[in-house]
């Protein structure tokens, strides 16, 4: 925390200093306390307990980077994510990407991006119609982890651009007389209840607020300041979500499936 002692008054742009001295009248200046994704160690705890229990189903979740800047993977092969340090199921774009946030580092400067989780074998029937949704669930453990500046369910906000005749997700029944879709544009929820289909999500991260560039700020009692923040910080937390992010769907699924069954005893 030694590091920290030159900015116990100050506030930090792109942190929740201020917010939190306006709501408590007090912070932990030392990494940035509660805000800190130092927390959120709890929660990858709990949810590796909860993925034993969903692999007993047959419900497995993977998480990626999906987008750094403006390189977006265009070939997802999960088993690429954990053999380059960007987790990018693209091993081409992981390498443009890995250059990307190397170029950002230099210049003293972070970048933001995307990272997506697929949930596969999810049973139809998760979730409810109107409280509870399981999009909202999803919506509301992703946004709790910190950074989080956007939430997307399958095609997401690209609906907006789109025609209802090509988001709708075409129905058939397989040779085995299962009921089947032939996109996933709805992410595998309709209704705030699963279909049966993959779970897509994908959350918007923002660039790391902690750079080495001189930012304008104020401090505690009201004064102007130049501040320089020191200490190491990742130019970016795309890497670093993913196992949050696969964590809190984890957590999300789980509580979901146990309520499902308890409805029906």
């Amino acid at each position: 925390s030694k590091s920290y002692e030159d900015i116990k008054d100050v506030y930090r742009p792109g942190h929740a200093d201020y917010t939190y001295d306006a709501k408590y009248g007090i912070r932990d200046y030392r990494g940035g306390g509660r805000s800190s994704a130092r927390e959120t160690v709890g929660r990858v705890a709990a949810a590796a307990i909860a993925k034993k229990f969903l692999s007993l189903h047959g419900i497995k979740t993977l998480g990626y980077v999906k987008q750094v800047g403006d390189l977006v993977a265009e070939e997802i092969n999960f088993d690429e994510i954990e053999n380059n340090p960007v987790r990018c199921p693209d091993r081409k774009k992981a390498g443009e990407m890995i250059e990307l946030i190397d170029k950002v580092r230099r210049e003293g400067d972070s970048i933001g991006g995307v990272v997506e989780v697929v949930s596969m074998g999810v049973p139809p029937g998760l979730g409810e119609p109107v409280f509870n949704k399981i999009d909202a669930d999803l919506a509301s453990a992703l946004m709790s982890i910190g950074g989080i500046r956007g939430f997307e369910v399958g095609m997401g906000f690209e609906v907006g651009r789109r025609k209802g005749s090509e988001v709708n997700d075409v129905m058939y029944m397989d040779d085995s007389g299962k009921l089947r879709f032939k996109t996933n544009n709805a992410g595998g929820i309709l209704g705030g209840i699963t279909n049966g289909d993959n779970l897509v999500v994908r959350i918007a991260i923002k660039p790391t607020s902690s750079i080495p560039k001189v930012q304008s700020t104020v401090d505690k009692f009201g004064a102007q300041k130049d501040l320089v923040v020191k200490g190491r910080h990742d130019p970016c937390l795309c890497p670093r979500a993913v196992p949050i992010a696969e964590a809190m769907v984890n957590l999300v699924l789980i509580d979901h499936l146990l309520l499902a069954k308890a409805s029906k005893i």
